[in-house]
């Protein structure tokens, strides 16, 4: 699965706790249990105390211990021990970025208030079908790289609201400067071309034929003569979706096994190499599956072609436009923190 690409310009961002000493004095005739609570309490507390202290301050606003970090576990897929264990001189430079990336954030979120800027969520749906366009995804090829991303579609939606404002931040101060010419975008695509390679993908539809116990060989030698049948029925002519609707136990049957589009690459290496034998319209003989056998049909096939520069224009003037709008808008931050308050604590 090729990676997403937001429609939208991110920021650019790149890069012991003291504690208080409490001086308790204890009486000798202070009960016994009394003490023993304080010393089981106490480790709580000063947990809390840690976890939820400030690290920096931008212009009043806080970025807290835990929300840097949350950032750290959800940028590198690792907690702040297993990261600080691998190798505690890059986990200090990874902090560093981090706190530098969230300062950013704190800058350009109060200069989003500042400016009024709201993004409706219509906008958002669009910015979405967008990427989905862009990248050649259908919406459950979508979820699906979310999935593999550890995030949900909503925590989606929120990164590319984000992602809009900080656009519209930045349009409102680069976007008269910005000019991507024809020259420019056609330059782009010649040098680029495998890039606007689509994807090859099959339309399949399966007759699945389950086992239940995969050690009872009179099941096997039923479900395999039953196999047999509803081959022969198709040799004759009888409609596939029909046959599918009939006998077919897999989650597709009421669809007529229709298993939509996939990309041959996602496909298991001995499936790919049967569906490469077929043509569209035909089918494979009774073949093996995980949970007992199956049929599958070819209906339709897309080869992988590149793109002709008239199909690719919109996504390169994208592609451009954010390139040039991160570098104005490296310039344009680095002057917002010249201006700003910012105290790091940590």
């Amino acid at each position: 699965m090729r990676a997403i690409n937001p429609p939208y310009p991110a920021p650019v961002s790149r890069r012991r706790t003291r504690l208080n000493t409490l001086r308790n004095r204890v009486k000798l005739t202070l009960p016994f249990m009394l003490l023993l609570a304080s010393l089981v309490l106490a480790p709580d507390h000063l947990g809390a105390e840690i976890t939820n202290r400030i690290v920096a301050t931008v212009n009043g606003d806080i970025v807290t211990l835990h929300e840097l970090n949350t950032s750290i576990k959800r940028l590198t897929g690792l907690s702040i021990r297993e990261l600080r264990l691998r190798d505690e001189t890059n986990f200090y430079e990874v902090r560093r970025a981090v706190l530098d990336n969230l300062i950013n954030e704190k800058i350009t979120r109060q200069e989003v208030i500042k400016l009024g800027i709201k993004v409706a969520p219509k906008a958002v749906e669009e910015a979405i079908e967008k990427v989905k366009g862009e990248n050649n995804l259908t919406q459950e090829e979508l979820l699906y790289s979310l999935k593999q991303e550890g995030i949900t579609l909503e925590e989606y939606r929120e990164r590319i609201k984000g992602e809009i404002e900080r656009f519209q931040l930045v349009n409102y101060e680069v976007k008269s400067k910005i000019v991507i010419t024809e020259e420019d975008a056609r330059d782009y695509y010649q040098k680029h071309t495998k890039e606007y390679a689509e994807a090859h993908k099959v339309k399949l539809a399966r007759i699945l034929l389950k086992i239940g116990n995969p050690d009872d060989k009179e099941e096997i030698s039923q479900v395999k003569d039953l196999g047999g049948e509803i081959l022969e029925g198709l040799r004759e002519g009888r409609d596939f979706f029909m046959m599918a609707r009939a006998y077919s136990q897999g989650p597709a049957a009421p669809e007529g096994g229709d298993l939509g589009w996939i990309q041959v690459s996602q496909l298991e290496p001995t499936l790919r190499r049967r569906i490469a034998e077929l043509s569209p319209g035909e089918y494979t003989d009774l073949d093996l599956a995980p949970s007992g056998f199956q049929i599958i049909k070819l209906i339709e096939e897309r080869k992988g072609e590149i793109k002709s520069f008239e199909r690719a224009r919109d996504a390169i003037y994208s592609r451009l436009f954010k390139e040039k709008v991160e570098k104005r808008y490296t310039t344009w931050l680095k002057g917002l923190r010249e201006e700003s308050f910012i105290k790091v604590i940590l």
